[in-house]
């Protein structure tokens, strides 16, 4: 979980603590790497499947209202500022 924590920019303590609220809810699972005794890897169980692709569904119905009276420049602004966000948050990774 190593390398889980240093791609998310978390301490290994927050990392651990995190897998392990998502396994106490069967959202994930730590499977033993078959290559590596000391490594964990931490899999996505169905249920946590089905939670994402619900997550996908209420994001993309929330975006489709959010934006449903833009026009195409208000369209612009906002697309231009969530590249801002990206650029900005690659930087910090």
């Amino acid at each position: 979980m190593v390398d889980l924590a240093k791609n998310q920019a978390l301490t290994q303590a927050a990392i651990t603590g995190i897998v392990d609220s998502l396994e106490s809810l069967g959202l994930a699972q730590r499977e033993p790497s078959k290559t590596d005794r000391r490594k964990v890897r931490v899999a996505i169980t169905e249920k946590g499947e089905d939670k994402v692709r619900r997550g996908i569904r209420l994001y993309k119905r929330f975006i489709e209202k959010a934006t449903r009276h833009m026009g195409a420049r208000e369209m612009n602004t906002v697309l231009e500022l969530l590249d801002l966000m990206i650029a900005t948050a690659e930087k910090d990774m």
